[in-house]
């Protein structure tokens, strides 16, 4: 009886202690639905903090291609110069204008330093790959926590109100939404029903 009373007592405060968590987590993400990306200021509020980090990964990702193809451009431009001032050069040695080939030769190795500073442009511009990835797992972690939390208050709130009939119903329903939206985005209402639900807003 008393042990029962003790497990009974623990459950509650374990299931107050993560509607507590669930609320905080709720409230940190309307928070960051609040945030407007400064790079797609024309753009609407982005409604949750995945879909957040999944608009900068793409951002980063079209900055960083976009950089690329122009740093590209610039590349094959200048190989363009080179072979004229080569061919100008040519044709200064011919006639006896070494001087002026020699300020040709000085142009040619100010273009060549620069393609160095190209490549190391586009080589510093991987780091985006990697940015990518990091977000797209801090994505899919926060998904994850967010969807567990959802069914332990579920599943505990089910346990603490006594498994009522209609509760239990709805609560059912509830866990296979959450499972539905495994492969898909969380929506919202499923988040506010469920808090809503077990007295959590």
């Amino acid at each position: 009886m008393v042990r029962e009373a003790i497990v009974a007592e623990l459950d509650k405060k374990l299931y107050g202690e993560l509607g507590e968590l669930a609320r905080y987590i709720e409230s940190t993400m309307g928070k960051l639905r609040h945030l407007e990306s400064p790079m797609t200021a024309t753009a609407t509020q982005i409604p949750q903090a995945s879909e957040h980090l999944s608009d900068l990964t793409r951002l980063t990702e079209e900055g960083t291609h976009a950089v690329m193809e122009l740093t590209e451009e610039i590349q094959g431009n200048r190989a363009q110069a080179v072979a004229v001032l080569n061919e100008l050069a040519d044709a200064l040695a011919r006639v006896g204008l070494d001087a002026a080939r020699v300020r040709l030769d000085t142009v040619k190795q100010i273009l060549a330093d620069d393609d160095k500073h190209l490549l190391d442009i586009m080589t510093a511009l991987s780091f985006q790959d990697l940015v990518g990835q990091r977000i797209k797992k801090i994505v899919a972690i926060l998904d994850d926590v967010e969807h567990k939390l959802l069914e332990m208050i579920v599943v505990f709130g089910l346990k603490q109100e006594g498994g009522e009939a209609v509760r239990d119903g709805k609560a059912t329903e509830m866990l296979k939404q959450l499972e539905a939206s495994r492969s898909t985005a969380l929506k919202q209402d499923l988040v506010n029903n469920i808090l809503d639900e077990f007295g959590f807003n």
